[in-house]
């Protein structure tokens, strides 16, 4: 029990969190992390119980990037850790802020076969930036302030902090526990002056000069610095993952998500961004190697990753753009006059190429002709969650995303699942916003049953399924490369049912005209909300088709 002068570890657990301004958790119950919700019930912060934890991991990564700033899932021991092992690749891989907080099996019963026991530490160290163990009551608040505070210095991404269960139930005197205080850098690292030089002389030299800007962007806060940047020397932008909405993609200025302008450029400012296969690799035919290249990164190794770098800038992107912009103050431009004009015309074509030779009136209904309905259907404010193979493509290449937050897409790493853990996580960041999700019916799988968890937690998202019966783009693969297919049909598994059986919203669409009605209906409800589309089944836009794609 805990009183005034003392508390448990669990108790210490949960205050030390509600000291980092944590509201939430998410997490899957388990005996080896009862004391922790103990420990919440009392500090107030809300429980959201999963069916996985794979999904609870999937929700603390989708609560960072609507909030900005580390979500937390909370996981038992052996069983659970592994099973939220593919939630922190995905945050690994997409260098997003979350802490993983695991049980362990008592010290005192370590290596003489305690139920559940693991060597959790060597499992996560792949996929983490730090984890590590609690060993001392006492010291529970100061492994968890450095667990934020590992998750965001440098470049984000997921730690892991084990701690045993004799620990979490030991009772500590307050007296002998430390809380930290001001343990956060708030400093932002520049870059040198000679590269900002460097990096100045380029871009006021070039006449087709772009941005490509990433997942740094948003992390770092500088949507205004970029937007700001962007318009005082007349630079079209891209943006990828994360990045996208931090320059509203209708602006005169936005090439939006497809970067067919990169063969024509002479200067790229890349910010916060991977080259990976996404962009061809930063290699030609997408991006020629004549072509100079400025790289602003927080992480060092990845300047000059793939491709040499003509300028290469360490450090925050919200600091650099502050320096780049000093740095070009007095200089002269030389962008072409209609280069931000040819970025727009390749733009709408890119987009109106996943239309061409495409019937509206066509069944089952065209993925292509499914994004661009929803689009025109969608609430202003309304965030977009895609999840997929397909539909994932085609949503990403036809549709805006204004705002940050506004259209998420897991990226580079291509997991499917995540869409409904992020789109829960997305509602309960930010309630007055409404949240959907566009997904393929194969991806919905992986996660469906935390509908159920919407519905108990009472989390109104409204969920698109363009359900093809199966997974479409491996399918279409299969028959060019084989003419024939096996172990890529799922059938026409009707979502909508089961999600009126689990107590939401559900309906079936099978025509285009339908889905304004149904929507509505769905947003009208409260619930959360189901709608299953049926889709074309040999048809796609796969990015294993794009032209650039190095194998």
């Amino acid at each position: 029990m805990n009183d005034n002068n003392s508390l448990l570890g669990g108790g210490l657990i949960a205050r030390a969190l509600k000291n980092e301004g944590v509201e939430l958790i998410f997490s899957l119950s388990g005996g080896h992390i009862n004391p922790i919700y103990d420990g919440c019930l009392t500090e107030g912060i809300q429980i959201i119980d999963t069916h996985h934890e794979q999904a609870a991991v999937h929700m603390a990564e989708g609560w960072a990037r609507y909030r900005g700033k580390p979500g937390v899932a909370v996981v038992t021991a052996g069983p659970g850790v592994i099973n939220a092992l593919p939630g922190m690749a995905v945050a690994a891989q997409s260098g997003v802020p979350l802490v993983l907080i695991g049980g362990r099996s008592s010290l005192a019963r370590r290596d003489i076969g305690a139920m559940q026991d693991i060597d959790q530490l060597e499992l996560m160290r792949p996929l983490t930036k730090w984890s590590r163990q609690v060993y001392q009551v006492e010291r529970i608040p100061e492994y968890i302030a450095t667990a934020f505070r590992q998750a965001i210095s440098g470049r984000p991404g997921p730690v892991f902090l084990e701690i045993p269960v004799d620990i979490m139930n030991e009772k500590a005197a307050l007296e002998n526990v430390r809380f930290p205080s001001a343990y956060y850098c708030t400093a932002r690292p520049c870059a040198e002056d000679k590269e900002i030089a460097k990096a100045s002389e380029l871009l006021s030299s070039a006449e087709r000069p772009l941005i490509l800007a990433g997942s740094g962007v948003f992390w770092s806060g500088a949507a205004a610095e970029l937007i700001e940047f962007a318009e005082a020397y007349g630079i079209p932008v891209y943006t990828r993952n994360m990045g996208r909405g931090t320059f509203p993609e209708n602006h005169n200025l936005a090439g939006g998500f497809f970067p067919i302008g990169l063969m024509q450029a002479d200067v790229v400012l890349i910010l916060g961004t991977r080259l990976d296969w996404t962009v061809g690799y930063g290699r030609p035919p997408l991006l020629k190697m004549s072509t100079k290249t400025i790289h602003v990164d927080i992480e060092p190794s990845e300047i000059g990753q793939n491709r040499p770098a003509d300028a290469g800038l360490v450090g925050d992107v919200k600091a650099i753009l502050t320096q780049l912009h000093e740095g070009l103050k007095g200089k002269e431009m030389n962008v072409e006059d209609s280069w931000a004009g040819t970025i727009q015309v390749m733009s709408t074509a890119a987009k109106e190429s996943n239309l061409q030779g495409v019937d509206p009136e066509a069944l089952p209904i065209h993925p292509a002709m499914l994004c661009q309905k929803l689009g025109s259907l969608l609430p202003e404010n309304a965030s977009l969650v895609v999840d997929g193979g397909d539909i994932a493509v085609f949503a990403n290449l036809t549709m805006d995303a204004l705002t940050p937050s506004s259209l998420i897409w897991i990226g580079a790493f291509g997991h499917l699942g995540v869409g409904l853990p992020f789109a829960i996580a997305g509602k309960l960041a930010d309630p007055g916003r409404p949240v959907f999700q566009l997904t393929g019916d194969g991806a919905y799988g992986f996660s469906a049953m935390e509908f159920s968890t919407a519905v108990r937690h009472r989390v109104p998202i409204i969920t698109i399924i363009a359900n093809d019966g199966g997974w479409g783009q491996i399918r279409r693969r299969q028959k060019l490369d084989y003419g024939r297919t096996i172990g890529v049909e799922l059938g026409a598994i009707r979502y909508d049912q089961i999600a009126q059986t689990l107590g939401g919203f559900g309906a079936h669409v099978e025509k285009l005209d339908d889905l304004d009605t149904v929507l509505q209906e769905a947003i009208d409800s409260g619930l959360p909300s189901c709608i299953n589309v049926k889709t074309e089944p040999d048809t796609g836009c796969s990015s294993m088709d794009l032209p650039w794609k190095i194998n």
